[in-house]
């Protein structure tokens, strides 16, 4: 089963490097101290930042793969391109793309550990 678990972390990289890197092109916004890391043997991708001062750009930055896949799955939907083929592989990684995790959930409502050091 590990095996199987590292294949699939690996092939879903490249939609963990595109959302993990909307976070971090938004926190860039707020902040020169945002970072991102990558393990391709592990299959991950982080961004991380210190907390933002701004609520507006923290809620931004924590949901921002969800606001702008949203939009995108918004166009394709009305644009009427069906769901054939190769075009499924991509309504996929778009839904994976876009889905927030929790850790993004109580990043934008302030919930994280670093976020509650900061308002001490």
């Amino acid at each position: 089963m590990g095996r199987l678990y590292q294949l699939a972390a690996v092939l879903s990289l490249p939609v963990a490097l595109a959302h993990e890197g909307t976070h971090w092109a938004v926190a860039r916004l707020g902040t020169d101290d945002a970072q991102m890391a990558v393990e391709v043997s592990g299959g991950r991708a982080l961004a991380a930042w210190p907390p933002l001062q701004s609520r507006v750009l923290r809620v931004f930055a924590f949901l921002a793969p969800s606001v702008f896949g949203s939009v995108l799955a918004l166009v394709w939907l009305l644009s009427g391109v069906t769901l054939a083929g190769w075009r499924l592989l991509f309504g996929v990684g778009l839904a994976i793309y876009t889905v927030p995790s929790p850790a993004d959930i109580r990043g934008a409502l302030g919930l994280q550990a670093s976020q509650q050091e900061s308002n001490e």
